[in-house]
């Protein structure tokens, strides 16, 4: 490029020369005087020969610059960015030297800058003890620390398939089913441990980041848990048995004055078996491998059946009991035993919590999904309450829910029960106003029953 360009300021003086000696010769031809003729080509000639001296000294003195701009540009384009452009001291290539010499200093300080950053995130991803794997859209294996080739038991996994890294299958269905902006996790066991695997798809990228937890030494209390309480509640129940049944013996030939002491036993005892029941309850909804015993249920026709468990309790209240339905209400696929458990806690929890007024079930469908709604005209629940309400022994009200029997277990087996259908379970409340319980299923459909473990676990 520095050569042409000096060929063509040469050729431009050139022919500059040319033009003017054309002109000088065209002159001396209509010179008259031989001697005036010969001195104009003389200075004709010598004109040219200065003015192509000048011509190659001044093309020099252009390109020069220009070729020391181009070298520079090819060894910055290599990565050099220390090289410099010294600039002459006038003319417009001072400006150009000195506007290319700033901006290779600020690409090299940020480049600099970058790679140090760089530098810190790789540091910080080897570090961190959860396990970190990023794929790219085509499901390869672009980024992994230290922690995920430990995981996976595999030194050698960037550029590999993750379905080769991880070969489980919950893991695999976890990244097919992760979407944008809709993050997801499940609980993935792997060499003998458990991890909750949080998968989040950046569309930006294309790409998807999977973090991986060691939940063991919880997972692992938590069974303890789990079934300390299941072995106690067993070993209770038995006692407790017999003393009921001695104390609803005694008080058939009991006094007056002790068959006071004997019923607050009686009642007591009844709690205490009711909680037994309902941990046990729980138990088998939380363990494992639960599978349910789906097929299409009719609400239309279940609803109504619970309600009349609750005719009487309701009638001695003075509460009314209503229910109303869509006419192209679709069946669930559902368990029966287990929906009308989820209906009984329900309608137990709105008749002891309302004394006037009355309870209504509603039933309706929403965006494919089947609705079932329990409201009630009780006391309320105020807004502090309602984050842990489907928590284990949450009671909002102790000195009542203790009067009226409660276990304060109900809500958090109607919200593992309906966790366990796909579904999902919301309360609305207003101190004084009543309460309203929203429970939403997946209409009746063809697929077979499901294992229940991934959704008793989200609970």
């Amino acid at each position: 490029m520095t050569r042409s360009l000096f060929i063509r300021i040469a050729a431009g003086y050139l022919l500059a020369v040319a033009v003017m000696t054309a002109v000088a010769l065209v002159i001396a031809g209509h010179a008259h005087d031989v001697a005036a003729g010969t001195m104009v080509l003389v200075a004709a000639a010598i004109v040219t020969a200065v003015a192509l001296g000048l011509a190659v000294i001044y093309s020099y003195r252009i390109a020069r610059p220009f070729k020391e701009l181009i070298d520079a540009f090819r060894r910055a384009s290599a990565g050099d960015f220390n090289v410099r452009v010294l600039p002459p001291r006038r003319g417009g290539t001072r400006e150009i030297a000195d506007g290319f010499n700033d901006m290779v200093f600020r690409t090299g300080a940020m480049l600099e800058e970058l790679k140090h950053q760089r530098e810190a995130l790789n540091t910080i991803i080897t570090s961190i003890r959860e396990g970190l794997m990023v794929i790219d859209g085509t499901g390869r294996v672009v980024l992994a620390n230290d922690s995920l080739r430990r995981i996976a038991a595999q030194t050698d996994v960037a550029g590999r398939f993750y379905w080769e890294v991880i070969r489980e299958p919950t893991f695999v269905d976890l990244v097919k089913s992760t979407h944008a902006g809709q993050p997801a996790s499940a609980e993935v066991e792997l060499g003998g441990r458990t991890y909750i695997c949080s998968a989040t798809f950046l569309a930006a990228a294309e790409q998807t980041v999977l973090t991986f937890h060691d939940v063991t030494e919880i997972a692992h209390s938590a069974q303890l848990k789990k079934d300390f309480v299941t072995s106690v509640s067993h070993e209770l129940r038995t006692p407790l048995t017999a003393i009921k049944g001695f104390v609803e013996t005694m008080e058939e030939t009991a006094t007056d004055e002790n068959r006071k002491y004997l019923e607050i036993v009686r009642r007591h005892t009844d709690r205490l078996v009711n909680m037994v029941v309902d941990l046990l309850s729980l138990s088998e909804l939380e363990e494992k491998g639960t599978r349910l015993e789906l097929e299409p249920v009719d609400l239309r026709i279940l609803v109504p059946a619970v309600l009349k468990l609750f005719e009487r309790p309701a009638g001695k209240k003075g509460l009314a009991l209503e229910l109303t339905a869509d006419n192209d209400l679709p069946s669930v696929r559902a368990d029966p035993f287990k929906l009308e458990q989820v209906l009984i806690n329900l309608l137990d929890n709105a008749l002891k919590y309302t004394d006037q007024g009355g309870v209504q079930v509603s039933l309706g469908r929403t965006s494919g999904l089947v609705r079932i709604r329990v409201s009630d005209t009780g006391i309320g629940i105020a807004p502090e309450h309602l984050p842990r309400l489907f928590d284990r022994f949450y009671v909002v009200d102790k000195s009542r829910s203790r009067s009226l029997g409660g276990t304060g277990l109900g809500l958090a087996i109607v919200k593992h029960i309906v966790l366990l259908h796909g579904g999902d379970v919301a309360v609305e409340s207003t101190p004084g106003s009543g309460t309203r319980f929203t429970i939403t299923l997946p209409a009746a459909g063809p697929e077979p029953g499901r294992d229940a473990t991934s959704a008793a676990q989200s609970s």
